[in-house]
């Protein structure tokens, strides 16, 4: 292998072209980066931030009930069992 000292590396590599018009150069400036996030990116997110909170409400409640502060609301519950079974 032999080495010459006469061409350089930019000779070599090939030169960069610049755009022939101006309006090349206008639409070269004009584009820019987006970002798409899919349906299911979304519903995704969505679903992590409602498994957090239901995390938080578990854990509020997993206190509660330890300490013997929870208390039931009787009424409560008979119109959400009456409600379900309505449907």
């Amino acid at each position: 292998m032999k080495i010459n000292p006469y061409s350089t590396i930019q000779s070599a590599s090939s030169p960069r072209t610049k755009p022939s018009s101006q309006e090349e150069l206008m639409t070269s400036k004009e584009k820019k980066d987006k970002i798409e996030i899919s349906s299911e990116a979304l519903d995704l997110q969505l679903s992590k931030q409602e498994d957090a909170k239901r995390a938080a409400r578990v854990e509020e409640l997993k206190k509660q009930i330890e300490s013997g502060e929870y208390q039931v609301n009787a009424k409560k519950t008979a119109e959400r069992f009456y409600d379900y079974w309505k449907q």
